[in-house]
């Protein structure tokens, strides 16, 4: 069975927010933001994404409570992938930068996981698999098995809801190991 995992705010947390702060010189915390592009209360994103180039996010992530277990103990289970976006709306043109970013995240930190398994794209829903975890809705189109893990941006959406949209949630790695394994 296939399986195709999202890398941010599913394997890896915290990144863009920790830059965000560092910026503006703020102590925002994920539970401040409802909406998913955080980079919306910037009065000037021009300026914040030519100074966000200069950095590399994933210095400033951290992976994601058990996820790297969890991950390794699917990777023996499922033919997995890692299916994850490079493309900030904001500057679409410049964004192959964050390719090799993502790229040398990946194999120092999940060195199970064979780089011809990463999948790097921006429409999800392209990738037909057997089951897709990701923290967006529109991600899980085309999979047999949706699991939105919960994030900051989609924990309003009701249970009724992702019923309605076949989704399953899962809230952490730990619920996700009960799911899958």
């Amino acid at each position: 069975m296939t399986l195709m995992i999202d890398m941010d705010d599913v394997m890896v947390q915290g990144g863009f927010i920790a830059l965000l702060n560092e910026y503006m010189g703020t102590n925002y915390v994920e539970s401040d933001f409802k909406n998913f592009y955080m980079q919306d209360i910037l009065p000037d994103k021009e300026a914040f994404f030519k100074w966000f180039k200069d950095k590399n996010i994933y210095e400033y992530c951290h992976i994601a409570p058990n996820a790297k277990e969890v991950i390794e103990e699917l990777s023996k289970k499922y033919d997995l992938y890692i299916g994850t976006s490079y493309i900030y709306r904001e500057i679409p043109e410049e964004c192959g930068y964050i390719l090799k970013q993502k790229h040398e995240f990946l194999v120092k930190e999940f060195p199970f996981i064979k780089p011809s398994q990463y999948i790097f794209l921006s429409n999800k829903a392209l990738l037909q698999t057997d089951i897709k975890i990701d923290d967006r809705t529109d991600n899980l189109k085309n999979a047999k098995r949706k699991i939105l893990f919960t994030a900051y941006h989609n924990e309003a959406i009701s249970d009724e809801e992702l019923e309605k949209m076949g989704i399953e949630r899962a809230k952490d790695w730990l619920a996700i190991k009960e799911m899958l394994l």
